[in-house]
């Protein structure tokens, strides 16, 4: 095959599904980045990472409402809202089925509690029980307008003990106002039979627990190693020499793997454009190094001081690594890498770290990098289309890909700023184009998007932010809200979660 010249066909294939509309329909998110010997961003087989299994989220399960019974016997039985024809147990009975469902899909450890909470002394129980057994999260169930004195009661004890709350009220349950309820560590919700929201909520919960067993690396010029644990997600950061990465790297041989990751790349690109054998060996060294490094220090995702590395670069490498939802992240850009792996977690699809720019005549914004994933969707929905190029900033000829996002789509650009009050910046936006280069300069991929929240562009704060295909704006700030964390206040004026 000429790899100066490919232009085969585009078999892409990766996506998660995490746009589901239907009742109970929707597709299973990975709850850890643990799985092994699955394909890569171009159908080539990617190895192992961490083989710890994570352990799911534990969240407690409970049902508001008094047994109808109760009203069945009095003839003058007052069932308030709903109404009497409303059906609690057997809308108790289907809403446990779906959550068991989600349950089995995530990984999580739902404890359901058969038996309806009625009244304060069954309230209490149940905070009494959590007060000694914290779970991950609460979810309330609320079928019966007279039992918000209860649904209180278990959100208040809730919030002494820094567990954060999904309530669900059925919707016409409860008439009024609600505002009391849009608050921290709360995730309300009051619709009619939406288990998707509640499957949202129970991800974030989930995301959160899967974050704090995770261990990233950070390959830096450090000279031994070492390691550090964020202070908000509990994500622990396993610091490693370069020298080591360099090593690794050597050891590489071009063999029979090696060679078919290469081929596979090449043969999905659109064009490829004056890449060098030597070039593709030493994108698949970097990619097999970090693979196995990724395996014995029992990682799940990376980030690196990668720029002036000459041929050790691994640009093609983070590529398909975030394709299949391995975090990686360039310039050892820790923040970048906790936002990459959170929003992984929440989406299902990876996100394109970028330097920011301006577009000023049409009040656009303008992303670019080196490292852009070609599964924007996930890794089960068809690639974008690629071409694969020389790495943009020096001479030494090294590959990097130019990936071409799809006009229109929507997009969600986040970045978390860890400290003593840690915060995230989101916004919402949809894609214009994806430019030729040259005459659009930048770094090899770019991409110029419309915002959707914002008056202007420039009101986007941040270095670094991540991109992500797809409407999630609002799952992010709903994330924030439960976890109480502070939204970073950047020209977004709409409600809080929108």
């Amino acid at each position: 095959m000429d790899r100066h010249n490919s232009d085969a066909t585009q078999e892409q294939g990766c996506g998660c599904g995490c746009n589901r509309r239907e009742f109970l329909a929707s597709a299973a998110l990975a709850t850890g980045l643990t799985a092994c010997a699955t394909m890569g961003s171009t159908g080539a087989p990617v190895g192992t990472t961490s083989t710890i299994q994570k352990e799911g989220a534990s969240v407690r399960v409970a049902f508001l409402y008094p047994p109808s019974q109760t009203f069945a016997d009095n003839p003058d039985g007052w069932w308030s809202w709903p109404g009497n024809e409303y059906d609690a147990e057997g809308r108790q009975v289907a809403y446990t089925t779906a959550l068991r469902r989600m349950e089995q899909k995530m990984g999580m450890k739902l404890i359901i509690d058969e038996t309806p909470i009625a009244n304060d002394a069954d309230a209490n129980r149940l905070a009494q029980d959590m007060d000694a057994n914290p779970p991950d999260g609460l979810l309330i169930v609320m079928f019966y307008n007279g039992s918000l004195a209860q649904a209180d009661l278990l959100l208040a004890a809730a919030d002494t003990s820094g567990i954060p709350v999904l309530f669900f009220i059925g919707l016409g349950v409860k008439h009024g106002s609600v505002t009391t309820y849009r608050r921290p560590g709360v995730y309300f919700i009051q619709a009619l039979d939406d288990l998707n929201a509640i499957e949202n909520g129970l991800r974030m919960i989930n995301a959160k627990k899967i974050m704090s067993q995770s261990r990233l690396l950070s390959i830096t010029e450090a000279d031994e190693p070492r390691e550090g644990v964020e202070g908000f997600f509990g994500t622990t950061v396993r610091v490693i020499p370069f020298s080591r990465y360099a090593e690794e790297f050597e050891r590489v041989t071009i063999n029979r793997d090696t060679q078919r990751w290469i081929d596979t790349i090449a043969r999905n690109a659109r064009e490829v454009r004056g890449i060098t054998q030597e070039a593709f060996d030493n994108a698949a060294r970097a990619h097999f190094a970090l693979k196995k490094m990724l395996v014995d220090e029992q990682a799940d995702g990376v980030t690196m001081n990668c720029l002036r590395r000459g041929m050790l670069k691994p640009c093609i490498s983070f590529s398909s690594l975030n394709s299949q939802l391995i975090p990686a992240a360039c310039e050892n850009d820790l923040p970048a890498v906790y936002t990459q792996l959170l929003g992984q977690l929440l989406t299902g699809r990876p996100g394109f770290q970028h330097n920011p720019c301006f577009e000023t005549e049409r009040n656009h914004y303008y992303a670019s990098h080196c490292t852009c994933a070609s599964n924007l969707k996930g890794p089960d929905e068809k690639a974008n289309p690629y071409l694969l190029r020389r790495f943009a900033h020096t001479n030494e000829g090294s590959c990097a890909i130019q990936v071409f996002w799809s006009p229109g789509d929507p997009v969600t650009m986040a970045r978390y700023y860890p400290g003593e009050e840690p915060a995230l910046d989101i916004y919402a936006g949809r894609v214009i184009e994806s430019h030729p280069m040259p005459p659009a300069a930048g770094c090899t991929t770019n991409v110029e998007i419309e915002l959707t929240d914002r008056t202007d562009a420039m009101m986007v704060s941040g270095h670094h932010n991540l991109l992500f295909v797809g409407d999630f704006a609002r799952r992010f700030r709903v994330f924030a809200q439960l976890y109480k964390m502070r939204l970073a206040k950047t020209g977004f004026e709409g409600q809080w979660p929108v």
